[in-house]
C-alpha cells in the first residue's frame, strides 16, 4: 500500500473561498444536479487538510459526514451502476471487462494508486494517496498499465477533496473524492460501480473481491503491469483487532468505525499500489464498493488482514460533496455579476 503522507486535497483558492462564504446563500438556491460539467472547489495549488486533533479546516465544507439540504439532487441512479459487459473468450470471460470501474491514479504516466470510478466525473480513492502539489491523472478502460489500447483514457485531475478529519498516524477517514477535468462516456470497458445504501449490511463472512495493480510480492516491485485480483473475506472488526495485535506489538494503528477488514488463508491481500482502489461484493447481479484499499502491517501475507476504509460510513459525505460541487457550478454564474458591482461600488467611493 502506498505510504502514508500529508495529502494535495481540497484545493488551496483563497478566492473561490471568499466568495463560496460571502455569497453561500445565493449559491445554495441555485439548480443543482447538472452533470455535465461542474466548478472547481479549490485550485490544484496545492494546500493541506484537517487533522481531527489540531483542529485545522479546510477549504470544503461539506465534511464531516453530515446531511446537506440538496443532499439527494446528486445521487447516481442505480439503474447505470455496478454492471459490466462481458465478453466470452474461449469459454472464459475476457478479464479486461471484469472490473470496468477500477482506475489507476498516475503521476507523470507513473502509477501510484488506484481508484474507482463512481460517477462521469468522479472517483473515489484514498486520502493518503494524494500529497505535495504533484499534478494528477486518471486512467481508465484498460487493465494493462502500459499499453496503447484503444479502449483507454487519461483524464487529467481538476481537483482532489479530502475528507476533513483524515488522521496520516491513526488512518481514520482515509477517503477521498478525485474530480476529473472531463466527463467520461461509459462502455463496456469504462462504467461506474454502486454505493452501498444507508441501511446496507454485508455480514462477516461475505466473500468480496479487492484490484490493484500492486506489488504480488511483500519486496517485489512497486506495481505490476497488469490488473490483478483478490478474494477477501469480510471480518468481524473484533477478530480482525485481534489479528492484527498478534501480528506487531505494540501497533499504533486499530481498526476502528469507518473502517471495514478483508482476509483470505489462501490468497494474500492488497500491498503497496493498490492503496485507493476498491473492494466490490456482488448482490443481485450489481458490484457494490464496500471498502477502499487503506493499510495493513504486512502486505501479500495470507494471515494478516487488509483494513479497508468503510463507504457505507462515507456515504452521505460523497454525495454531499459532489454535490456541493453540482451547487456551485450552478450558482457560478453569480460570481461575474458580483465581481461587476463591488468593482463600481469602489469606484463610487473613491
Amino acid at each position: 500500500m502506498a505510504a502514508p503522507g500529508v495529502p494535495r486535497c481540497g484545493g488551496g483558492s483563497l478566492g473561490l473561498l471568499v466568495w463560496l462564504l460571502a455569497f453561500q446563500p445565493l449559491l445554495s438556491e441555485a439548480r443543482a444536479g447538472r452533470n455535465e460539467r461542474r466548478l472547481v472547489l479549490g485550485s490544484s495549488s496545492g494546500g493541506g487538510v484537517g487533522v481531527e486533533e489540531a483542529g485545522v479546516v479546510g477549504v470544503v465544507r461539506v465534511l464531516g459526514g453530515r446531511q446537506q439540504r440538496h443532499l439527494r439532487s446528486f445521487v447516481p441512479s442505480t439503474g447505470t451502476c455496478g454492471h459490466r459487459v462481458m465478453r466470452i473468450v474461449g469459454g472464459v470471460p475476457s478479464p479486461e471487462r471484469k472490473w470496468p470501474w477500477q482506475v489507476s491514479l498516475q503521476i507523470n504516466n507513473v502509477h501510484k494508486c488506484g481508484g474507482s470510478l463512481i460517477a462521469p466525473r468522479w472517483v473515489l480513492t484514498s486520502a493518503h494517496c494524494v500529497r505535495g502539489h504533484e499534478e494528477y491523472t486518471v486512467r481508465l478502460g484498460d487493465t494493462l498499465l502500459q499499453s496503447n489500447s484503444q479502449n483507454a483514457v487519461v483524464i487529467p485531475v481538476q481537483d482532489i477533496i479530502c475528507y476533513n478529519y483524515y488522521n496520516y498516524q491513526t488512518m481514520r477517514h482515509d477517503i477521498a473524492l478525485v474530480l476529473l477535468a472531463l466527463s467520461v462516456n461509459y462502455s463496456a470497458y469504462i462504467q461506474p460501480v454502486c454505493l452501498p445504501g444507508k441501511d446496507f449490511e454485508v455480514k462477516a463472512g461475505t466473500v468480496c473481491w479487492a484490484t490493484g495493480w500492486g506489488r504480488t510480492l511483500q519486496f517485489g516491485p512497486s506495481h505490476v503491469p497488469t490488473l490483478q485480483e483478490t478474494k477477501q473475506v469480510i471480518l468481524h472488526y473484533t477478530t480482525c483487532n485481534r489479528m492484527v495485535k498478534k501480528q506487531e506489538k505494540p501497533f499504533p494503528k486499530v481498526v476502528r468505525k469507518g473502517m471495514v477488514c478483508g482476509y483470505h488463508e489462501k490468497s494474500g491481500g492488497p500491498c503497496k499500489g493498490d492503496a485507493g482502489g476498491p473492494l466490490v461484493c456482488q448482490f443481485n447481479d450489481r458490484w457494490i464498493q464496500m471498502g477502499i484499499v487503506s493499510w495493513g502491517i504486512h502486505c501479500a501475507l495470507t494471515e494478516v488482514p487488509a483494513v479497508y476504509t468503510d463507504v457505507r460510513f462515507y456515504k452521505d459525505w460523497v454525495y454531499g460533496t459532489m454535490n456541493q460541487a453540482s451547487i456551485l457550478d450552478s450558482g457560478g454564474f453569480f460570481i461575474p455579476w458580483v465581481c461587476l458591482m463591488l468593482a463600481l461600488s469602489i469606484l463610487v467611493t473613491l
